[in-house]
């Protein structure tokens, strides 16, 4: 298995993901159900007994000379693009229309695309949190 695992006795969810070859929230929800066990760290990030991970890495076919993948999770995708999309803020509509001026029509056309992609997603996202803190 990977050399943390060989080398100290705990790793934090992070690797242990990157060693099971799923995502971090994957190894979350295997610890709410009790398929492996967390021993302090941050809830969103806690720690790992090597073994255990090694254990479950055996269960899950992974072999030892497989090197870490990471997968990036739900949860990280959505939170980068808020937190990204947060900065819209810091950009007048005046230079919006200076960009909008100075950009070819391509570059206008791609723009508009992911705009209009970006407007849906967000919709979604205001629309499942409506539901969540409504019930």
């Amino acid at each position: 298995m990977s050399s943390p695992l060989a080398r100290f006795a705990f790793v934090d969810s992070v690797h242990a993901a990157e060693v099971l070859h799923v995502t971090q929230d994957a190894v979350l929800d295997w610890i709410d159900a009790g398929k492996l066990k967390a021993y302090g760290g941050k809830p969103t990030n806690p720690f790992l007994r090597s073994s255990d991970v090694a254990a479950l890495a055996s269960e899950l076919g992974v072999s030892d000379d497989e090197p870490p993948k990471r997968s990036k999770s739900a949860s990280a995708k959505v939170q980068q693009r808020v937190t990204a999309d947060a900065r819209w803020s810091d950009v007048s509509i005046d230079e919006i229309r200076d960009w909008a001026r100075r950009a070819d029509s391509a570059r206008r056309q791609a723009a508009r695309t992911a705009a209009l992609t970006a407007r849906q997603r967000l919709d979604d996202l205001l629309s499942i949190l409506e539901e969540l803190s409504a019930g």
